[in-house]
């Protein structure tokens, strides 16, 4: 979050203190406000640059942090892609080893199918014999 320039920064500190910057205070007084002032710009001053490269180094972090994020995100879409494109494979894999084993299954119940039905000396087309 930016809070201004020094400059902004002191003259809000000066908005917040009337009595310090407005001269109400009493004439023996005066130096003790003056010398607040004076201690609180000190302050400011010498962490307001510790304060600004505190700022941008958390920048850096969260920057690096949204990075880290997006290359996770590609690196998981890249790895779903793969993924999704393996099992494509091994369903095709084993659809196809369905499809072999099924007509293996056809072949032998037709052989034994074939092996159960009497032999017709007559042939096909004789009508068999009705029994009274």
């Amino acid at each position: 979050m930016d809070r201004g320039t020094w400059a902004e920064v002191v003259g809000q500190l000066r908005l917040s203190f009337p009595a310090l910057s407005e001269g109400r205070e009493e004439a023996s007084d005066r130096g003790v406000g003056d010398a607040l002032r004076d201690a609180i710009e000190r302050t400011l001053q010498a962490t307001a640059g510790s304060a600004g490269a505190a700022r941008g180094r958390a920048g850096e972090l969260v920057d690096e942090v949204a990075r880290r994020g997006r290359d996770a995100r590609d690196q998981l879409a890249r790895r779903g892609q793969v993924a999704g494109a393996e099992l494509a494979r091994r369903g095709q894999d084993a659809g196809a080893e369905l499809t072999r084993r099924l007509e293996v299954l056809e072949r032998r119940l037709a052989d034994v199918e074939e092996s159960l039905r009497p032999e017709d000396p007559a042939g096909p087309d004789s009508k068999p014999e009705v029994e009274n």
